[in-house]
């Protein structure tokens, strides 16, 4: 297990010149979308950055991207930083490319939450909003449960017997969708979509279509912590089972790719305005083959609990600054541990999972 975990970084900006210096030693092309209109917390330029290694012209491309949950980044980060810096370059095949697309929600990722500046969750974001918006009235019932005004372990306890009463009530199903689901209608709540494309969204699109017009087979990983067990990968195949995508994705990282083997969710929501959803649009010509990868970190119940106290900080936080300040440190360490083990086992998988991905797009069949 590899014991160099300087590829880790403590803030947005480090992360970033971390990447952009592996990316450029690596013989990376680089493109950078700046967001104009926002900044860090210490006033720092915040960017979507693009690095392309291999064929200029690749026909077949590993695109992996990171930070879609902002502060769930930082793994990401230090993932493509290592296989940039272990030599990833020198593994790519002709008319292969590897793509690292580096903070889809800078916003987050310097900010350290998994929202953007309007309290989107991204990953609910890509929906067409010049149509009617899902409803979601399981959430619609939730919602005034679990928004406390205060934040102690009598609150949180009050909380979670709702949700075991809802859960109870409707089932491991039902409960998922209503919580995780994702909700249109409260900007003040958990897993809101939002109510307009952020600037994160449009973005991405515009890095899609400026990069990937012309591919034609793509392996796409969204990376992802919280998900799973502590010091292990778990994937999240969304291709229906029996087709092409789903063939190939179990053919290139295994039967646990497709079989959500480890995933601590009883049931998973039935989601809408994916970022991994959304891209099969964006590159029509090209054969996908999609996973989402999370590094595991707490419990369900430790991971529901930081999507509730995500929002307490955000709504109540300055109202009790002494609070807010353990309760954010109790955060990022739901998404972002700083224990050693923890890193290492990043790291080292994610080099193999990379690699996997690259070989399985190098061969690029059908």
């Amino acid at each position: 297990m590899s014991e160099d975990l300087s590829a880790f970084a403590e803030s947005y900006a480090e992360a970033r010149a971390k990447f952009l210096d592996a990316a450029r030693a690596s013989g990376a092309s680089l493109r950078h979308y700046r967001q104009a209109d926002a900044s860090g917390p210490a006033g720092e330029a915040l960017y979507l950055d693009v690095a392309w290694l291999g064929a200029p012209q690749a026909s077949r491309v590993l695109l992996a991207g990171c930070g879609t949950h902002g502060i769930e980044g930082f793994a990401g980060s230090a993932a493509q930083t290592h296989w940039m810096r272990s030599g990833g370059a020198a593994r790519i095949a002709a008319a292969t490319a590897v793509v690292f697309f580096h903070a889809h929600n800078p916003w987050g990722f310097a900010h350290k939450t998994r929202t953007t500046e309007e309290n989107v969750d991204l990953n609910r974001n890509f929906v067409d909003f010049s149509r009617p918006l899902r409803a979601n009235p399981g959430y619609e019932e939730l919602h005034p449960l679990i928004t406390p005004p205060r934040w102690d372990e009598a609150a949180v306890a009050a909380t979670f017997r709702a949700l075991d009463e809802f859960r109870a009530r409707v089932g491991e199903q039902s409960f998922s969708d209503a919580f995780n689901g994702g909700q249109y209608s409260h900007p003040d709540g958990i897993y809101f979509g939002g109510s307009r494309p952020q600037w994160a969204n449009r973005a991405f699109r515009q890095a899609v279509a400026e990069h990937l017009s012309a591919v034609r087979q793509v392996a796409l990983i969204d990376l992802h912590t919280g998900i799973g067990p502590r010091y292990e990968h778990v994937y999240l195949c969304f291709h229906a089972a029996g087709s092409a995508g789903y063939a190939r994705a179990r053919a290139w990282w295994g039967e646990r790719a497709v079989n959500r083997a480890a995933v601590t969710h009883k049931a998973l929501a039935v989601y809408s305005g994916t970022l991994i959803d959304a891209f099969a649009a964006m590159v029509p010509q090209a054969e996908i083959t999609a996973v989402v990868i999370e590094f595991g970190t707490l419990p369900r119940e430790g991971i529901q609990r930081a999507a509730l106290a995500q929002r307490w900080l955000r709504f109540h936080g300055s109202r009790e600054p002494e609070r807010a300040r353990e309760v954010q440190r109790e955060y990022e360490h739901a998404y972002y541990p700083a224990e050693a083990r923890w890193r290492a086992c990043v790291l080292e998988q994610s080099l193999e999972f990379f690699d996997c991905g690259l070989k399985g797009i190098g061969a690029a069949w059908n």
